[in-house]
């Protein structure tokens, strides 16, 4: 069965698309197959950000920050870290230089505290950025990755 298309017209200022082309240009991919991997790419990370807070969520919440800007700012993290020990399952701490590191924290679980968690993240003002990636999981996995979360 033949897909059927449907064109729209969107408008961007001039940069933004000079940039996307720029980059679609060196990856030798069209602006239509980039915007349709694009729009996939946002609705699977949207409906599983947005889905009921009681599901499993697996993935990992990336954050930015400045560990100079305030003594303790380590200390109180890694306490966070604790306090969601139940959904958080590694972490790695990355020094980017001097004063700014990356902390990446595998999260899976119930989606509620791991929601919880990122919000808690996001509030605090050391944390220039935060990124949060969570995978789709079917039905069965959904099973499988909490009944093996939870057996050990």
């Amino acid at each position: 069965m033949k897909k059927k298309y449907q064109r729209f017209t969107v408008s961007l200022p001039e940069t933004l698309l000079n940039e996307f082309d720029e980059i679609i240009k060196k990856k030798d991919m069209s602006r239509s197959d980039t915007i349709r991997k694009i729009m996939r790419d946002y609705i699977e990370e949207k409906s599983v950000e947005l889905a009921e807070g009681g599901n499993l969520k697996a993935g990992s919440i990336t954050c930015i920050l400045n560990h100079e800007e305030r003594p303790g700012v380590m200390d109180e993290l890694t306490e966070i870290q604790h306090q969601y020990y139940d959904v958080i399952d590694a972490t790695l701490h990355i020094h980017l230089d001097g004063e700014n590191c990356m902390l990446v924290m595998a999260v899976r679980g119930q989606g509620q505290s791991i929601d919880t968690l990122s919000e808690e993240l996001e509030k605090r003002p050391e944390i220039k950025s935060i990124k949060k990636i969570f995978m789709p999981l079917l039905s069965e996995e959904k099973k499988r990755v909490f009944k093996h979360k939870h057996n050990h």
